[in-house]
């Protein structure tokens, strides 16, 4: 959603506030409101068999979860977890009645459905890939489009709120691989890792050459 459709959303409905750490839904909760992202992010994520977390997506501003679960009447099945201090517009059945005939809210639907299967997509991608280099480049690439920000020198600055391990699961690798392939790209001169997490990638080029 944009920003104005986001502000005219929020007049109406209900805002809640969460920490950074705080669970939003959890496996089996029932289908009784949809969460717009007014501000923050959120991750969603499962636990996988040896009990390790498995990183699915990572939500900010504009987007939203629940309303496929609202239209099947189907529970929740994985978590979501805020990853920062975020504000979420919660719908209740009643407000997702209204805005499904909304021809403007279907077409975001439809187009919201559209980039979780792109974005499953690059998920598959990065976890059957064996090499550990190809992942991290690959998702170093993928976070982009959510933290992303451009600089005048053309560099561009992940900033990131998320921790080491947050971004191993979500390449699918170990914390310790992932610090140990860090390093080795900082060393290479193609990212700098800046302090909170902040990551800052100087030479794209030489990145996507670790994904071919």
């Amino acid at each position: 959603m944009t920003k104005k459709e986001l502000d005219r959303l929020s007049k109406d409905v209900k805002i809640k506030e969460y920490k950074k750490g705080e669970t939003v839904f959890s496996p089996g909760d029932k289908p009784e409101k949809m969460f717009v992202i007014y501000e923050g992010f959120i991750k969603i994520f499962m636990l996988i068999s040896d009990g390790r977390e498995q990183i699915l997506y990572i939500y900010g501003k504009g987007e939203f979860v629940g309303g496929h679960n609202m239209l099947k009447n189907e529970d929740y099945i994985y978590h979501g977890l805020a990853t920062s201090d975020v504000k979420i517009i919660e719908l209740d059945k009643y407000d997702f009645s209204v805005l499904i005939n909304n021809k403007i809210f279907l077409r975001r639907l439809i187009d919201q459905s559209y980039k979780r299967i792109r974005k499953s997509e690059k998920l598959i991608d990065r976890l059957i890939v064996i090499n550990a280099d190809m992942k991290v480049a690959k998702l170093l690439i993928d976070l982009i489009g959510i933290y992303g920000k451009i600089k005048a020198n053309g560099t561009i600055l992940l900033d990131t709120n998320i921790t080491r391990q947050e971004l191993a699961s979500y390449a699918g690798i170990s914390r310790e691989t992932m610090s140990r392939k860090l390093s080795y790209l900082e060393d290479m001169g193609i990212i700098d890792l800046e302090d909170k997490g902040k990551i800052l990638i100087k030479n794209m080029k030489e990145l996507r050459k670790f994904t071919l």
